[in-house]
Parts: C-alpha cells; sequence; structure tokens
C-alpha cells in the first residue's frame, strides 16, 4: 500500500456518508425514501488512481440490508481491496441515519450491486479524495464541498443536533458513527457536546423543530465531520 495511504482517511468519509453523488440534475430519475431515521447502514469506500488524482468508489448497503453486525465484523479489508482493484479500501460504519426522507440522484453507471464476504452492497458515488499537505483527508471541523444532486429532510417529531461555527454557520448532523466510540447511540446524542473535544468558537447543541427541515442541493453541499465521524450537513448561516 502506498506510504501516503497509510493514513486514514477522515474527511473523505464524510463524501461517503453524505451520499455524495457525482450527478447533475439531468441525471437519472431521482429516488425517493422514507422512515430513514436511525436506520443502520454501512459502507465501503475503495480508493483508486495517483496522488493527488485520487477518487473513491463508494459502495452502501442501504435499501439492500441493515449491515448485519456479525457479517459486518467479518469484512476483511485486505480481500475487498483485492476483489476490487483499489490501492486501498475503508470501511465505513456501521452509521445511522437522522434525516426521515431522502430524494436522490444517482449518477449513469452506478447502482450495480454486488457481495464482499457475504453483505451485498449498491454502488451508489464515486468522490474525490482529498489532499492535505501531501496527504489523503482532512480533519475533523474541516468544512468540504462535495458534488450531490438530492433533498434530505429532518422530521419535526425529532430534535435534530448541530455544530455552529465561529462565523455563525449551523450544521445539522444528518448520521451518526459508532465507528470510532460504538457506545454512541441515538439516545446519547444530546449530551454528545460534552464528549466533543470542539475547537475554539464552536459550540454543539440540540434543538426540536417546529417544522420539517428540507435541504435541498442541486449540485454542491458543504458538509462536515466531527472527531468521532458523525457526519453535518450545513444548513443556514446565523
Amino acid at each position: 500500500m502506498p506510504r501516503l495511504l497509510r493514513r486514514p482517511l477522515l474527511v473523505v468519509l464524510v463524501a461517503a456518508s453524505a451520499l455524495t453523488l457525482v450527478a447533475t440534475a439531468s441525471a437519472a430519475k431521482p429516488k425517493a425514501t422514507t422512515g430513514m431515521y436511525n436506520d443502520r447502514y454501512c459502507e465501503i469506500l475503495a480508493v483508486k488512481g495517483t496522488v493527488p488524482n485520487l477518487v473513491a468508489d463508494v459502495w452502501n448497503t442501504y435499501g439492500l440490508n441493515a449491515c448485519p453486525s456479525a457479517l459486518w465484523k467479518a469484512q476483511d479489508a485486505a480481500a475487498v481491496t483485492s476483489q476490487l482493484g483499489a490501492l486501498t479500501v475503508r470501511l465505513n460504519g456501521p452509521r445511522f441515519w437522522l434525516i426521515e426522507a431522502a430524494s436522490i440522484r444517482l449518477a449513469p453507471g452506478l447502482g450495480a450491486t454486488t457481495m464482499f464476504g457475504g453483505l451485498r452492497m449498491r454502488e451508489i458515488a464515486q468522490v474525490q479524495v482529498p489532499i492535505t499537505n501531501g496527504v489523503p483527508g482532512l480533519a475533523a471541523y474541516t468544512a468540504t464541498t462535495v458534488l450531490r444532486a438530492n433533498t434530505f429532510t429532518w422530521s419535526r417529531r425529532h430534535r435534530v443536533h448541530e455544530l455552529v461555527a465561529p462565523d455563525g454557520s449551523v450544521y445539522v448532523m444528518q448520521a451518526y458513527s459508532q465507528i470510532v466510540d460504538p457506545t454512541v447511540t441515538l439516545r446519547s446524542l444530546p449530551k454528545l457536546g460534552k464528549r466533543l473535544a470542539l475547537p475554539a468558537g464552536w459550540s454543539y447543541r440540540t434543538r426540536a423543530l417546529k417544522r420539517d427541515l428540507s435541504l435541498r442541493t442541486t449540485g454542491k453541499a458543504t458538509v462536515i465531520q466531527d472527531e468521532l465521524q458523525n457526519t453535518y450537513q450545513f444548513e443556514r448561516k446565523g
């Protein structure tokens, strides 16, 4: 494995867990999914290309299965790397949606399914791998722009969990992760701010919605992750 790829690909995972779809408004007909709240899913990112032109094919279990724990724990990264002819792969999961519904456009040529160690997954995206100081990935709390055409909706029936940046930008959590800390659960999210090593000027909060929150992107979205790899999408400024 190339030396530059030994460091964990941190914020490239933002792209995957955000369902970063390399798509345009004229791409395939959008697929609508509802009842997603707290649904479990997993992803595999297969990195290909050469530095600095690295891309990751994103394979996702959502809509096919709930990423059974036994099958996920049995995944062999080396075997998957060989199967896909990749430079390296990243096992990105388990994750749990906090959105209630999504309308997504898959880019042409995507949507095929395959098996990885008995776990069926669908190819949903191809994302560019960011490079920082010659190393793949970005630091936590660093905003990155991803290409996608979709609508995510948070239900007013559930409290939302947000990060607020020093400039007043608000990011709403779209999925929580058990990758770094398996004890993170839906019930623990209201007190998550006490556990995060928030940079100066950042804050974490939970709040009730008066109405459903829908965020629509037609080409680009801004997303970040905290150090536990929970994923947030830019909601509004101030």
